[in-house]
């Protein structure tokens, strides 16, 4: 069992490094960040802060994977990277259920950011352990907020995937 599990997570690790990607870029946000083939993507007026969501298509009606990601802005005028994301992971941490898994420091297209990776139960969608990967950074006295969801147990799977998302996005100065 132990060997045909293994196979499985090469055979996923293969096809996201395989994955092709369509670019999107907003003009009116002055970002691009590239989006799996074959996702859905848009925006919602609903939640005029998420400036752009995208899902996993399922591919069949026992697919019940929810693979997906938004990018949010928030005005944070002179506040710094490091206070938005103290003030950031406080907030999760406050609420019910969540639980930091991991977090650090990176620089992807030449900005930094900050990081983290947290677990909590999905009230809405059944009750289920989700995973959301989050990247932070600031331009212009504005908070981005990528964050990237998959079911628990299919993290470390997706992670890969999610990494290859995080590091096509790029707000030009």
């Amino acid at each position: 069992m132990l060997k045909l599990v293994f196979a499985f997570l090469i055979v996923i690790s293969i096809k996201a490094a395989g994955q092709s990607f369509s670019t999107y870029t907003d003009t009116l946000n002055n970002f691009s960040i590239d989006i799996p083939a074959g996702w859905e993507y848009g925006i919602d007026k609903n939640y005029p802060g998420i400036i752009l969501i995208a899902r996993r298509v399922p591919q069949s009606k026992s697919d019940t994977i929810r693979d997906n990601f938004n990018i949010n802005t928030i005005e944070t005028p002179g506040k710094t990277l490091d206070k938005t994301f103290a003030d950031f992971r406080k907030y999760l941490l406050e609420t019910e259920n969540f639980k930091l898994m991991d977090m650090g420091d990176t620089v992807l297209n030449g900005r930094r950011f900050k990081w983290l990776i947290e677990t909590h139960k999905d009230d809405v969608g059944g009750n289920v352990q989700l995973h959301n990967y989050n990247f932070v950074t600031i331009k212009n006295n504005k908070t981005y907020i990528l964050t990237m969801v998959t079911f628990s147990y299919f993290f470390d799977t997706i992670k890969p995937l999610f990494d290859q998302i995080a590091s096509s996005f790029i707000l030009p100065d």
